[in-house]
């Protein structure tokens, strides 16, 4: 089935009656054909609304200057005639997203608030961090299936290779990039031994079937603190597909006993990044039980994500990995 996101204005109906004790504004017919990313988006309007009704006076003008949050149109009083009858669209506006309610094809009342993960799912950043491995894991079940590949913009490295590439951030070489091999016309990614940065960066955009290596993560927490646990790659693509993360990939060095890779995933729906320092070991295209080594700090804000990125770099060039 089609998701559909939040980026683009989207226009719902929903018919079904709505409940005089809370607030239920999105029903699942609804959720069944929107993305992740919508969806927590929607829990967030459903959960404050429901939130503000609670308070008394003015600690409701207060908690909306406080949240950063306002009506564009209309007032917060006007929460109280919303149903899941009435038509609402979304759309995204830079770092903000706004939500309008319609009575006769006119917005009666528009909420506006920002794209701030922390305040859309209602933790703190510790809570958050911690949660992360419990995010990943409940993935599993995910049916993961790797974006549809076309020959548009792909352009030759040699006779046989090929790469494609749309997007990167801060340099050039932390990309998008994935690679193939040219064969009686057909196109098929890159996964060899002799060619192991192309392989790499192929693995981790989920071209290859083979993603059962394991992860051992050490995960930095807000506080200064570390946990670490163990994942299957799987895993890890599954969540990041689901909670529509973009991969970009570099290598940082090319070692004895296999290379050093940084990788950033970036939601910029709501603006934060998971930067990943990857050691593939020497051999891993053959050696499906090999482990890979990764320090990951999550959460990152996108306006961080170029300092950390480069603070991160200089790191690795001054100590060898362990």
């Amino acid at each position: 089935m089609r998701r559909i996101g939040i980026m683009s204005l989207l226009l719902i109906t929903v018919c079904v009656s709505s409940n005089a004790q809370r607030l239920h504004l999105f029903n699942d017919s609804i959720r069944n054909i929107v993305d992740r990313n919508t969806i927590v988006v929607m829990d967030f309007v459903e959960r404050y609304f429901n939130g503000l009704r609670s308070l008394k006076g003015t600690s409701v003008e207060t908690k909306l200057a406080d949240d950063k949050v306002y009506f564009r149109k209309g007032k917060w009083t006007d929460i109280y005639q919303l149903n899941d009858t009435l038509p609402v669209s979304f759309s995204k506006m830079e770092r903000y997203f706004e939500i309008s309610w319609l009575k006769s094809d006119v917005p009666f009342l528009t909420f506006v608030f920002p794209a701030q993960y922390d305040l859309i799912v209602g933790k703190s950043q510790k809570e958050i961090q911690n949660g992360l491995r419990n995010d990943i894991l409940s993935a599993s079940s995910y049916e993961y299936k790797p974006l549809p590949f076309d020959t548009a913009n792909i352009k030759a490295l040699d006779d046989k290779l090929y790469v494609k590439c749309s997007q990167h951030i801060g340099v050039e070489s932390l990309n998008n990039a994935r690679y193939f091999i040219k064969t009686d016309e057909e196109y098929y990614p890159v996964y060899d031994d002799s060619i192991t940065e192309y392989s790499a960066a192929n693995l981790f955009h989920g071209l290859i079937s083979n993603t059962d290596y394991r992860m051992h993560i050490e995960q930095s927490i807000y506080g200064m603190t570390t946990t670490s646990y163990d994942i299957t790659l799987s895993q890890w693509l599954k969540y990041c597909s689901l909670n529509g993360l973009k991969t970009y990939f570099a290598v940082e060095e090319e070692r004895e006993d296999g290379i050093l890779a940084i990788i950033i995933a970036q939601n910029d729906v709501f603006f934060y990044n998971h930067l990943l320092s990857v050691v593939l070991p020497k051999g891993f295209v053959n050696n499906p039980k090999s482990v890979l080594k990764v320090k990951l700090t999550p959460y990152i804000p996108t306006h961080n994500i170029k300092n950390l990125y480069k603070q991160q770099t200089e790191n690795n060039k001054r100590k060898q990995w362990q």
